[in-house]
């Protein structure tokens, strides 16, 4: 059976359910621990975000830390990726996922300095955590767009986590 079948009324071209499946699980080992990993790290900062607006630190705190030890893996893919030689445009982003963690790791855990107060120090860090978000993105619709649009989707997440907690914080504002 093929994966991909001809709709009826307007002739557009849909992956078949068998289609779907056999890409998501027919990846390479590389490909699916990057995958799910960007998944998972669009969920925890999903989490950190609302533990932030509830104001539990501690779960912010292990959330973060959990966020940071996705380095493993990503640093395994680094390596395997060069290896078997993949597009310098993969190894660039995929550089920019990792030093964005080292400087989560570093400012956050290390030098526990409260640069999100800072401008001159948050702006590069906000600009460093959107490269390395479409990184993500990027690097899983080139691995295939079923996960390209899962990740994309996890990123949504993120982002209305965001607004979420922004809104909170402007209400308290407005009522203080």
């Amino acid at each position: 059976m093929s994966d991909v079948r001809l709709t009826s009324q307007m002739g557009l071209r849909t992956p078949s359910l068998e289609g779907v499946l056999s890409n998501l699980v027919g990846l390479g080992v590389l490909d699916l621990v990057f995958v799910i990993t960007a998944i998972i790290f669009n969920l925890l900062i999903v989490g950190v975000y609302n533990a932030e607006r509830q104001e539990r630190h501690r779960l912010v705190r292990i959330l973060g830390a959990a966020m940071i030890c996705l380095a493993i893996p990503l640093a395994i893919v680094f390596i395997g990726y060069s290896i078997i030689g993949r597009d310098l445009w993969i190894m660039i982003y995929l550089g920019f996922i990792l030093i964005y963690i080292f400087v989560e790791l570093l400012l956050d855990f290390i030098l526990k300095i409260e640069f999100r107060k800072k401008p001159i120090l948050h702006i590069p860090y906000i600009i460093l955590f959107y490269i390395a978000s479409f990184g993500f993105i990027g690097i899983s619709f080139s691995i295939d767009v079923t996960w390209g649009i899962l990740v994309s989707i996890s990123f949504w997440a993120v982002l209305a986590s965001l607004i979420y907690l922004y809104w909170s914080r402007r209400k308290k504002r407005g009522n203080t």
